[in-house]
């Protein structure tokens, strides 16, 4: 009896010390949050204008809450030539252009609800892919396959370069071992992002400072830290608030020379 009573005391003991604990989520700071890039295809003059406007959102929210009355353009400084970029059913804001110049800064400009934001870069460029094929080390992950990329660093440069395999598979790769040499690196892909045994393979020239925000970008996006870890920190892109620096946007303007891969074939089994 006396065993019993005292287990019903824990009881009552234990539910007595229940305390709710109510989280603050409420999402106050609204920023803009900007992808924006120029492209030129390697060996040709011409290429395009992107830009991806959103609005940042609460922890919860899924939906990506698109921009789509804000006014983009694009200033090529060497000409003074204003490029007005126009919303596409894609929720981007595009245009061709045509001779981008290696030697001219481009300027960004967005206007937007009283705001003006802006940035400025100019062409990196990108050696072409020498050769992409399926590997055949395997990975810890069963679901893995092996992707094996080469191509021959640009000469007396330092330079920086971000492939992507396939949609948002990213991989920032530099010289800094490799100086005007060939050199082949591997990269293991889940055979789900693999669609009708093709992969599409993307390499671009890139600043240095694009260099480190994608490594940012990789880093935070992959944490396994679970919903009590310390949140990510602010990842500071080049585009900034003209008018309000409490109001600097999140992302980057990126203009740079690109070459494509499309590796074909390739046995998921």
């Amino acid at each position: 009896m006396r065993r019993n009573l005292a287990f019903i005391l824990l009881i009552f003991i234990l539910l007595g010390c229940e305390k709710v604990i109510d989280l603050d989520l409420e999402f106050t700071e609204k920023r803009i949050v900007v992808d924006a890039k120029i492209n030129k295809r390697i060996n040709s003059k011409n290429g395009f204008a992107q830009v991806t406007l959103s609005n940042t959102t609460s922890y919860f929210e899924e939906e990506i809450n698109f921009i789509e009355n804000a006014e983009v353009v694009i200033k090529e400084i060497e000409t003074s030539v204003e490029y007005k970029l126009n919303f596409s059913k894609e929720n981007q804001y595009y245009i061709e252009i045509e001779n981008i110049l290696k030697s001219s800064d481009y300027e960004l400009n967005i206007y937007h609800e009283n705001n003006h934001y802006q940035s400025k870069n100019i062409l990196r460029s990108s050696p072409p892919i020498g050769d992409v094929k399926q590997g055949i080390r395997k990975s810890l992950n069963d679901d893995e396959i092996e992707i094996v990329t080469s191509f021959k660093d640009i000469e007396n440069d330092d330079n920086y370069y971000l492939f992507e395999f396939g949609k948002g598979n990213l991989q920032p790769a530099d010289d800094i071992y490799i100086e005007g040499n060939n050199f082949t690196f591997l990269y293991f892909i889940n055979k789900n992002k693999i669609q009708n045994n093709e992969l599409e393979i993307k390499m671009e020239g890139i600043d240095f400072q694009y260099f480190k925000f994608i490594i940012q970008i990789i880093i935070q996006t992959n944490t396994q830290n679970g919903p009590f870890a310390a949140p990510p920190t602010s990842i500071k892109g080049n585009i900034y608030c003209v008018n309000n620096d409490s109001l600097n946007p999140f992302g980057y303007f990126n203009v740079s020379e690109y070459d494509t891969f499309t590796l074909k074939d390739i046995n998921i089994n």
